[in-house]
């Protein structure tokens, strides 16, 4: 049976996963976060509450939970990597700070497939908000 006349049946819409250099990024973010709230947990990072860094830890791993839909992980992987790179130039001063790699890693994530490669809109979006940042990082301080 033809799934939305594309020509695609029921069994091969069902058998897509994410590929593995992705979904690898995806969980050494999520692994980066748990390192980074753990040592804020332990140490003590001014004066933001542990709820803080496990609402964080959360966002990060939230990408994991959908490897059964590649677009819809790739999607994720952008728009949770650029909250969190946002969340981390907000909260710098308060401890997000280790947080920048993990997003970073989400948003190499949601460009790295090797079997379906980027349209030109994801790569402009993983190239120039990144630097977008980084300069309002710059100006900022």
């Amino acid at each position: 049976m033809s799934i939305g006349g594309f020509g695609m049946d029921e069994d091969e819409v069902l058998r897509q996963r994410v590929p593995r250099a992705p979904w690898r990024l995806a969980v050494t973010a999520a692994a980066v976060t748990a390192v980074a709230a753990a040592c804020a947990a332990t140490v003590g990072m001014g004066d933001v509450p542990a709820a803080v860094h496990l609402a964080v830890l959360a966002l990060a791993a939230l990408p994991l939970l959908m490897r059964a839909a590649p677009t819809v992980f790739r999607r994720a992987c952008l728009l949770i990597g650029m909250v969190l790179l946002w969340a981390s130039l907000i909260g710098a001063a308060f401890g997000l700070g280790p947080v920048v790699p993990a997003a970073l890693l989400l948003l190499v994530a949601a460009v790295a497939d090797p079997e379906n490669p980027p349209g030109s809109p994801s790569v402009v979006l993983a190239v120039v908000l990144p630097l977008m940042f980084l300069l309002f990082l710059f100006y900022a301080w």
